[in-house]
């Protein structure tokens, strides 16, 4: 598969996870709003609606579909936009915890990871990994996705941000020793 295919293929993957995350309003002209904002490509304004309307209806998302909207925010650069929204989204946090607002862990000679998910029943953690600038902040976008897995031994596996579906290959990352276990 060249370039171009693979990023047909995984625009189309996402624009599936989308049509979901649209379908989760009862309303279908909200859900058409929705979809309509992925079809014109305003994924932004979208998610902002989306996350707007799940409030306005008091709406309850389990922990897949509010990892999936971090997921979504993070990948069309609102996540810094949206992440407490997203986080205080009314549903139940048991096996899949999204958070924001921890401080950056600094790691002498690499980039700070900034911990974003943690799959409660193996205890692996999904961090974004930013570059500190010059003037101390972090960078905006993540460099790379990295997965803590707690085998004793300090794995990480590293997802280059750069790829086209880099934020959904670290969210299967994460979940995928549970889903293998038979827990998801």
């Amino acid at each position: 598969m060249d370039e171009r295919q693979e990023k047909e293929r995984a625009y189309t993957a996402e624009g599936a996870v989308w049509s979901r995350l649209a379908g989760l309003l009862p309303d279908a002209e909200d859900v058409a709003e929705i979809q309509g904002c992925w079809d014109i490509g305003e994924q932004e304004a979208g998610l902002f609606r989306l996350v707007d309307r799940l409030f306005e209806l008091g709406l309850s998302v389990n922990d897949r579909t509010r990892a999936e909207l971090a997921a979504m925010a993070e990948q069309w650069g609102v996540w810094d936009q949206l992440a407490t929204d997203i986080v205080d989204l009314p549903g139940f946090e048991g096996q899949l915890r999204v958070v924001e607002g921890l401080e950056p862990v600094d790691r002498a000679g690499a980039p700070a990871l900034v911990p974003w998910m943690r799959c409660e029943p193996c205890g692996r953690i999904l961090a974004l990994e930013h570059r500190r600038e010059a003037w101390g902040a972090l960078s905006f976008s993540p460099v790379s996705y990295v997965v803590s897995v707690p085998d004793g031994s300090g794995t990480q596996l590293v997802i280059d941000a750069e790829g086209p579906d880099a934020v959904w290959r670290a969210l299967d990352t994460l979940t995928a020793g549970c889903r293998a276990a038979g827990r998801w």
